[in-house]
């Protein structure tokens, strides 16, 4: 393993030897080949050894850690790369054929970028979303404005003000500079979700994203995807988070705005769930939570809605439309 390396590409996986193979096969088969990839097993209980051992393609390595979150794996993978360049992959999600020569394309052009990431073509089940960004609320008026299938380096300003409301990024799309990674410290392993837009916030204090416009990489959720099964967890874990950014940025107003709005959607999110699961109670004091937080009446409207008649609620979404079903 002596010698200078442009790309390693890191890929965690815990309990994924169904979906793997073909997460290794859509790397292996990247137009870009100048590349290592390490595949850092979880502690998987199936035969993920097995499958990933049935590749004979010398650029794979395969290294097996006691199950410590996929913020460590990601770590460990990172802590024995040779590459200049580092990419991450999702074990259950596939990239396209160029998706390597286009981040590598973009980030030798534009120095100042120290990450790159693209839009993703989402596949849940039968339903096929085909550009994630398209999907978002703040990102996309941006993208509105700055086409950019050939890549741009993004303002730092208006990605804190998206982060702080939304995470446009999934870890499959990224590409950054070794060196930088290192610098930040890598994963916080205390975050088992959710962990990205943690990461994502801390990199854009100091450095800068470059994004492309085209849909590389094929995102494919799973009933027991961490973010559907830790959904709640993460998703309490970025509201704390951002309420630290307002304290941090309290002279900043327009960034305050953003922070309420990034804990509205949160407090909404949980909110579904948990009425869909069933936990009015548990719904009614994120609601209450996520007023005393950031005085939005709108949650007090939801958390009252959970009480009522369905043919009240028929009636107050007829008025307020963004209201929960």
């Amino acid at each position: 393993m002596d010698g200078p390396l442009k790309v390693s590409v890191v890929l965690p996986t815990y309990n994924r030897a169904h979906s793997v193979g073909e997460a290794i096969r859509s790397v292996l088969g990247q137009t870009y080949a100048d590349l290592e990839l390490i595949v850092v097993d979880d502690g998987s209980s199936d035969d993920t050894a097995a499958r990933v051992q049935q590749c004979s393609d010398s650029r794979v390595h395969y290294i097996r850690q006691e199950n410590a979150g996929v913020s460590a794996a990601r770590n460990r993978g990172v802590s024995t790369a040779r590459g200049e360049l580092i990419a991450f992959i999702d074990s259950d999600d596939v990239w396209k054929l160029e998706k390597l020569a286009v981040d590598v394309a973009v980030l030798d052009q534009h120095p100042e970028a120290q990450a790159v990431f693209s839009d993703v073509e989402k596949h849940d089940g039968a339903v096929i979303v085909p550009s994630f960004t398209r999907e978002t609320t703040f990102f996309k008026g941006y993208l509105a404005q700055h086409p950019c299938p050939d890549g741009v380096v993004l303002d730092q300003r208006q990605m804190l003000l998206c982060l702080l409301q939304e995470v446009p990024i999934l870890p499959s799309t990224l590409t950054m500079r070794r060196a930088v990674f290192e610098k930040l410290g890598g994963f916080d392993t205390s975050w088992r979700c959710f962990e990205d837009w943690e990461f994502f916030i801390r990199f854009n204090r100091t450095e800068r994203f470059g994004y492309i416009d085209r849909q590389l990489t094929i995102l494919k959720i799973s009933p027991d995807s961490l973010h559907r099964v830790l959904s709640v967890v993460g998703r309490t874990a970025i509201v704390a988070l951002l309420l630290r950014e307002r304290a941090r940025l309290r002279a900043d107003p327009e960034a305050r705005a953003a922070i309420r709005e990034g804990v509205l959607h949160q407090r909404r999110m949980m909110g579904w769930q948990y009425a869909a699961e069933r936990r009015r109670l548990a719904a009614l004091q994120n609601y209450v939570r996520g007023f005393q937080e950031i005085g939005a009446f709108e949650l007090l409207l939801r958390s009252i809605m959970l009480w009522m008649p369905r043919s009240w609620k028929a009636a107050v979404r007829a008025v307020a439309p963004s209201t929960p079903a």
